[in-house]
């Protein structure tokens, strides 16, 4: 009987023993996992600072394009609505026949950065994570399909002045003292005169008509396109602000946005 009771005791011993460090190991892996919640939390909100950096800069890089474009399409359009088309002076002219380079890049840095690093998520907003796919994956690559889709344009385009044709020289349209003024067996001034001649010809051409035509519609839907992509831009923005505010109070304001720009509230 008193090795049973050792037997016992010995057994309860042993089942309190393993039940510590079972429970030990237990509160070990909560703590490792809630530190690695933890580290991964700061790292998907400095990972969203960075993203709104981006952002930011995106939203004026747009706003740059769009206000170029849309003065472009106004000189064009002011142009081609004269009633007398030769009795425009030669800086009107090459408006009309005046392409605009849209060959930019948007940020994708820091949501490269977090796909190389498997991270699915920078922060516990599930809808705010759902946006920033959505953006990335949809919204920015559609938007470089479209750009490329224009610049191509731009350059069959300029290879038609340069390659094609043998009357408008556009590498010295706007030089008003040519660097090389041997290449010219004419002055400036006569020179000139030829230029604005061969444009009025070249514009008044099926061919010329058709180019300059096709040349407003690409503005005008790049116009379209990325007014649609800053509002995207700068919806996305004030969503990532608005997250990192909530998560640190002492986040930097988001500066003044261009007016082309939808407002946002800090």
């Amino acid at each position: 009987m008193l090795t049973q009771k050792k037997f016992n005791k010995y057994l309860l011993y042993a089942i309190g023993e393993i039940l510590l460090v079972v429970i030990g190991i237990l509160i070990a892996l909560q703590l490792n996992n809630w530190n690695e919640n933890k580290n991964k939390t700061e790292l998907g909100y400095k990972y969203l600072a960075e993203m709104k950096s981006e952002l930011q800069d995106d939203v004026f890089k747009l706003d740059f394009y769009i206000t170029e474009l849309k003065q472009s399409i106004k000189n064009q359009e002011s142009a081609l609505n004269t009633k007398d088309i030769t009795k425009l002076p030669l800086d009107s002219l090459l408006m009309i026949i005046s392409p605009i380079n849209l060959d930019f890049k948007m940020s994708e840095l820091t949501y490269n950065k977090m796909n190389n690093l498997g991270i699915t998520s920078l922060s516990n907003n599930d809808n705010l994570n759902s946006i920033i796919l959505k953006y990335y994956n949809q919204d920015l690559e559609r938007l470089k399909s479209s750009m490329n889709f224009v610049f191509n344009d731009l350059i069959t385009y300029q290879n038609f002045f340069y390659y094609d044709q043998n009357k408008i020289d556009i590498s010295s349209a706007f030089d008003t003292i040519p660097e090389f003024p041997s290449l010219y067996k004419q002055g400036v001034q006569e020179d000139k005169r030829e230029l604005k001649f061969n444009i009025i010809e070249f514009i008044q051409s099926p061919k010329g008509r058709s180019l300059v035509l096709y040349d407003l519609d690409g503005k005008r839907y790049s116009l379209e396109t990325l007014n649609t992509m800053q509002g995207k831009t700068t919806n996305l923005l004030k969503a990532v602000y608005n997250e990192l505010k909530s998560y640190d109070p002492k986040t930097e304001c988001l500066p003044t946005l261009p007016l082309s720009a939808v407002d946002i509230e800090n």
